[in-house]
């Protein structure tokens, strides 16, 4: 009998349980990365391996995981309500990058009637927009982008030819490239790195091409979804495209028009994008999306390993926003969050056009300068401005309430205010990019305003109601006074049963009307006594709170008001429906006004990062010669900010013909990967329009900044910490060029001495004579100082300064010309604790091992030395001899050089150092 009792979690007997195993167990085969989920209209139920994912993410803990059916196929599931199933969605897609399927009941039969109704991916979140609302991604810094790729041979140079196509459903906008990339596929990274999609999609294929791209999917965070190669078909892509795309008034109707669609391998992934994210299945996506070429050559190339190096995000589900730990959380101050993605977006493509970034810096400029303007849109204006982009995504999509129309007209009312106040900062730059088109789009929604305020009720919307006014519409303005008289009447009967009972009405005894009940009486529980016996009463309920009743009239009425209230929603509905419809035209001035005070919620969140700052920033000098990099007293911007920290400035300076490579020495902790980091950030600050934390900056206008530091394990792809160097630094040497900038530090760990240092050798000299770029390369290879004497004007030696006082380490963090005087390794040992014991003993190893090092080094150079000059002599005896016994200078010049060829077959450096 026990058996049969229902399981309270689930509801389900045990037939049913075993029905609902069967039906799980017949599902296709899926990844690991893939969650399927079954909703049970008041909760939802996660089973098999899915449940331990589910729970683990949810309650960081599997004990809530239950079993379900019969041996030997019992299934693990866990339960989640809807709270917990929201949030375990958002970390799914938005944290982990998984995909999501939920399955919905489709007959009475509890256990085996399911079917798929919503999908979702890191890149495709339409469908589960229905199921959350705005709760999914309404917060995240980056809007969903979805990528796809497809690679085949060029015809003409052999090389790799990439399509590339990049759909963001949420800004309607969709962009392709197609070029040819080297083997690791670096241009395809600084594309996915700038763009930020958060899936990929590629054919079916284990090829070595799709196997680097994976690699460089991996390396960026991006989810990667196989799909058939027939959904990277072309067929019918015109037509598709002909319907989504937004034509100019004076365009031909005709997607042929656009040079994009040229470019056939990059359309093949565009069709895929359109397939997968199911674009067509919704009409508001009809005539609304821009077609446009992806361009990297406007941004600053940055690849994955940069991005992580400087710290520019936050890392994939840290939500901390902590100002020490990314140039991210340092600069938002933003009060928007479409301010908060666009800042997101800058930071990723920094830019390279001196005109806009010196555009940007006029206006940081100027908010520094003024704090009262500053202080006014911060604290005032800004923070009043919802998210413009979800909300015109709403209204487009005719998702949009009441209540979102009321949101766009209070910040629409706003901008007269803002508007006058940025009037008030006569700067020519702010007029033209700010000040003049806000002003003209304030012009073109008046009679947005002037709808909103001919149609909201805001006596209502002080309530918290948001609805028509009833005269408005003839049909609602009869129901609402059918509804008022209705009140009136009920209003009436209360007098009635005020005086019937000796009650005071509207104090002992009241009128209530809510949505469970509808009109009712209330007195409290100390009069009940007043209704015993009373037939001409029927009591509803008697809580705390009191005893509700009615009388027949009022139950009477009660039945009029709520059919009369039912008939005036439906009426109301018809008419939101048309002014939601109407305010969707609107859509397109929203989403440019949108994009403009984001831009202006980013240069204002610019300017108070920089004017709260420890020390002051400034104004980066950015120009277009090449020649020299140099920054004064620069700082760590996250650094500065930690608590407790007094920060050290240094300086660095680079300059073509003198100094174009630092070799940087010193002990660990000196500073030096800091320096190079605070250089680092500099750079991207500068190129993103932000002053930067220095005292004072001129910069080149970079194409590329590298960077290769910091030492970890891949155990996820499977890369050793040295094999991971490898890959960065064979990307960089394919990447820089005369306008880059390069940090590597501690390059060579994980092999051996000799392999590592000749590596790091070959690398910098590199860097310095072939690709000429700027570059900061810190070792603990001491032999590399000597670089500096060998590339003279091209090479010069900087170390960390550091002090041994009473034989303790003083660290200065001061970068000092000139290498470092020797290493330090067992002071910084001391500094961790290291026991007194094993200190001693490595320094008596130490010692063992120079000494020991030293005599081999000196014996193999004796033994060389002595052979060598044998050789050398008995090669000019016969020398002598030949010249004694030739018949001719040419025929005695013959043997000399036969002789040569021989003596240099022995394997001597001596000798061939002589010779050669």
């Amino acid at each position: 009998m026990s058996s049969l009792q229902p399981i309270h979690a689930l509801n389900l007997d045990s037939v049913q349980q075993q029905a609902f195993v069967n039906f799980f167990n017949s599902l296709p085969d899926k990844p690991p990365t893939t969650v399927r989920v079954f909703d049970r209209n008041d909760y939802y139920s996660i089973h098999g391996i899915d449940a331990t994912t589910a729970a683990r993410e949810v309650f960081s803990s599997v004990a809530n995981i239950k079993r379900m059916g019969v041996e030997p196929n019992r299934l693990d599931y866990l339960v989640l309500s809807k709270g917990n199933f929201e949030i375990l969605i958002k970390k799914l897609l938005l944290v982990r990058r998984y995909r999501v399927e939920i399955y919905v009941a489709d007959g009475s039969i509890k256990g085996c009637d399911w079917s798929l109704k919503y999908k979702g991916s890191p890149g495709y979140l339409t469908q589960l927009e229905e199921v959350l609302g705005e709760g999914l991604g309404g917060s995240d810094e980056n809007t969903p982008c979805l990528m796809a790729v497809n690679i085949k041979t060029d015809p003409v140079s052999k090389g790799k030819l990439l399509g590339v196509a990049c759909v963001v459903a949420a800004d309607y906008q969709m962009s392709v490239s197609e070029f040819t990339d080297d083997d690791l596929l670096t241009q395809l990274e600084t594309i996915t790195v700038q763009t930020a999609p958060s899936e990929c999609l590629i054919p079916f294929s284990d090829n070595d091409d799709y196997k680097a791209l994976k690699k460089v999917m991996d390396r960026t965070n991006v989810t990667v979804t196989k799909l058939k190669r027939v959904d990277f078909s072309t067929e019918g892509l015109v037509q598709d495209l002909n319907r989504l795309l937004n034509f100019k008034e004076d365009q031909q109707q005709d997607a042929n028009a656009f040079p994009e669609t040229r470019k056939d391998l990059a359309m093949t992934s565009l069709a895929a994008t359109i397939k997968y994210s199911a674009l067509l299945n919704e009409s508001t996506n009809f005539g609304r999306f821009r077609l446009s070429t992806i361009r990297t050559d406007c941004f600053l190339h940055l690849d994955a390993a940069a991005l992580t190096a400087l710290n520019i995000l936050p890392e994939l589900g840290d939500n901390s926003n902590s100002p020490s730990r990314s140039l991210f959380g340092l600069l938002d101050r933003c009060r928007t969050q479409h301010g908060k993605r666009l800042l997101a977006q800058w930071l990723r493509q920094p830019l390279r056009d001196i005109n806009l970034i010196n555009e940007r810096l006029d206006v940081v400029e100027l908010l520094m300068n003024n704090s009262q303007l500053r202080l006014q849109l911060h604290e005032d204006h800004l923070r009043r401005i919802p998210d413009l982009q979800a909300l015109t995504r709403r209204l487009a999509r005719k998702k949009a309430n009441l209540h979102d129309c009321y949101k766009i007209y209070q910040a629409i009312k706003r901008l007269p205010s803002l508007l006058q106040c940025l009037t008030e900062a006569e700067n020519t730059t702010v007029h033209s990019s700010l000040t003049e088109p806000i002003s003209e789009l304030n012009d073109d929604l008046d009679k947005f305003q002037q709808m909103i305020e001919a149609t909201l009720d805001m006596g209502a919307v002080e309530r918290g109601d948001f609805l028509v006014k009833p005269s408005f519409d003839e049909q609602l303005q009869s129901l609402n006074e059918q509804l008022e008289r209705l009140q009136s009447s009920a209003e009436r009967e209360l007098g009635k049963a005020a005086r019937d009972l000796g009650l005071d009405a509207g104090k002992t005894i009241k009128l209530e009307n809510n949505t469970q009940n509808g009109f009712c009486f209330r007195i409290t529980l100390k009069e009940e006594r007043n209704l015993r016996g009373d037939k001409k009463y029927k009591i509803i309920d008697a809580v705390k709170s009191g005893v509700r009743f009615r009388t027949n009239t009022l139950e009477s009425i009660n039945e009029e008001y709520t059919q009369a209230k039912t008939d005036y929603e439906k009426e109301q509905d018809k008419v939101v429906k048309e002014i939601v419809s109407i305010a969707g035209g609107y859509s397109e001035c929203l989403f440019c006004l949108s994009h403009i005070l984001s831009r202006l919620d980013v240069l204002v969140s610019f300017a108070v990062a920089a004017s709260s700052a420890p020390y002051p920033y400034c104004r980066p000098v950015v120009t277009e010669s090449i020649d020299e990099l140099i920054l004064k007293d620069v700082r760590h911007p996250c650094l500065e900010v930690q608590e407790g920290v007094s920060y050290i400035p240094n300086d660095v300076e680079f300059k073509r013909g003198s100094v174009m490579l630092h070799i940087v020495t010193g002990a660990n902790m000196g500073g030096k990967s800091t320096w190079m980091r605070s250089v680092g950030a500099s750079a991207v600050l500068a190129q993103a329009g932000c002053p930067v934390p220095a005292a004072a900056a001129r910069l080149p206008r970079l194409a590329a900044l590298c960077a290769r530091i910091g030492a970890a394990d891949c155990e996820r792809r499977g890369l050793s910490t040295f094999m991971t160097e490898m890959i960065e630094c064979a990307a960089i040497l394919k990447t820089a060029t005369p306008n880059s900038l390069v940090l590597i530090d501690e390059l060579g760990r994980g092999t051996s001495t000799y392999e590592g240092c000749g590596i790091a050798w070959a690398i910098a000299e590199q860097l310095a004579n072939e690709c000429k770029c700027f570059c900061l390369f810190a070792t603990h290879y001491h032999e590399l100082t000597r670089l500096a004497s060998i590339h003279p004007n091209v090479i010069v030696n900087s170390h960390a300064a550091a002090s041994v006082v009473d034989g303790q380490l003083v660290l200065l963090h001061k970068i000092l010309p000139g290498p470092a005087a020797r290493s330090l390794g067992l002071h910084v040992a001391r500094l961790a604790d290291l026991p007194d014991s094993i200190i001693e003993y490595a320094e008596a190893k130490q010692a063992e091992l120079e000494t020991n090092l030293y005599e081999v080094e000196a014996a193999m150079e004796s033994n060389e030395t002595a052979e060598g000059q044998k050789l050398i002599k008995e090669f000019l005896k016969k020398c002598k001899e030949i010249q004694a016994s030739a018949s001719s200078d040419d025929k005695m010049m013959q043997e000399i050089k036969l002789l040569k060829q021989e003596l240099l077959t022995c394997d001597n450096k001596y000798v061939q150092t002589l010779i050669l």
